[in-house]
C-alpha cells in the first residue's frame, strides 16, 4: 500500500506540474499572438500615416532615436518625417504604399518584422504623367518599451521596379536614357528621383546583396539581445 501511495503521489505531482507547464505555454502563446497582432497593426499603420500625411502619427510608430533607411533617406525618423512633409508640400507626386502580411519573430521585448511592400508613385514628367512601381521589403527591428511596441530601425530592401505611362500611349525614349548609372533593382525609381532633384541614398540596400545579408544577421543579433 505504501508503494501504491507513493506512486499515486508522484503521478499527481507529475500531472500538476504538467498542468502548470501547459498553462505557462498557453499564456506564452497568447502573449506571442498579441505581440504579433500589435506589431502587424503598427507596420500597416505606418503606410496609412505616410500616405495620408498624418505626420504626428507617422512619427509615433518609432521609438525616440529610431531610424529609417530607404531609397532617398538614411537617418533619424524625425528627419524623414520633416523631409516627407516637404515632398508632400511640393505636390508633384502622389505616393501609395501597399503592404502584404508581415512575417514577425518575437523574443521577449524585441522583435523582427519583415513585410513585402509595393511603393507606387504617380508623378508628372515633361512628356506626361507616369506611374513608377517599386517592389521591396521593409525589415524592422522593434522593441516593447513602457508596454508599447515601436520601431527602432527600419530598412528597405529593393527588389525590382517599373514605369508605366498614364496619359500617353507610350513612354518617350528620353525616359530610358541614363538608366545604366542606377542599380537594376530600382533604376526607374532612382531616375525619377534624380529628375525631381532627389539623390539616391548611398546606403540603399538591394535584394540578395551583401548588405542585405548583413541586415538579416543584424536582425538575428537583435533578437538575441545584442
Amino acid at each position: 500500500m505504501k508503494n501504491i501511495s507513493m506512486a499515486l503521489a508522484a503521478l499527481f505531482a507529475f500531472l500538476a506540474a504538467s498542468a502548470v507547464t501547459r498553462a505557462d505555454a498557453s499564456r506564452e502563446g497568447i502573449e506571442d499572438m498579441m505581440a504579433k497582432a500589435e506589431i502587424a497593426a503598427l507596420v500597416n499603420n505606418w503606410g496609412f500615416y505616410r500616405d495620408q500625411e498624418r505626420w504626428g502619427e507617422l512619427s509615433s510608430v518609432f521609438h525616440p532615436g529610431g531610424t529609417i533607411s530607404i531609397s532617398w533617406y538614411d537617418g533619424p525618423h524625425e528627419g524623414f518625417v520633416e523631409a516627407s512633409k516637404m515632398i508632400a508640400a511640393n505636390g508633384s507626386a502622389l505616393l501609395k504604399h501597399q503592404f502584404g502580411v508581415p512575417s514577425i519573430r518575437v523574443e521577449g521585448t524585441r522583435a523582427v518584422s519583415e513585410v513585402n511592400v509595393v511603393i507606387m508613385v504617380r508623378s508628372s514628367a515633361p512628356a506626361g504623367t507616369v506611374d513608377t512601381t517599386s517592389h521591396a521589403r521593409f525589415l524592422d527591428l522593434l522593441e516593447r518599451r513602457d508596454g508599447s511596441w515601436k520601431i527602432q530601425k527600419r530598412v528597405a530592401v529593393y527588389e525590382k521596379d517599373r514605369i508605366d505611362p498614364v496619359d500617353m500611349p507610350a513612354l518617350p525614349a528620353a525616359v530610358f536614357e541614363g538608366l545604366d548609372e542606377f542599380p537594376k533593382e530600382l533604376r526607374f525609381l532612382a531616375a525619377s528621383m534624380k529628375k525631381a532633384g532627389i539623390e539616391l541614398s548611398k546606403t540603399v540596400v538591394l535584394d540578395k546583396s551583401p548588405e542585405a545579408a548583413t541586415l538579416y544577421e543584424e536582425g538575428d543579433a537583435w533578437l538575441g539581445g545584442a
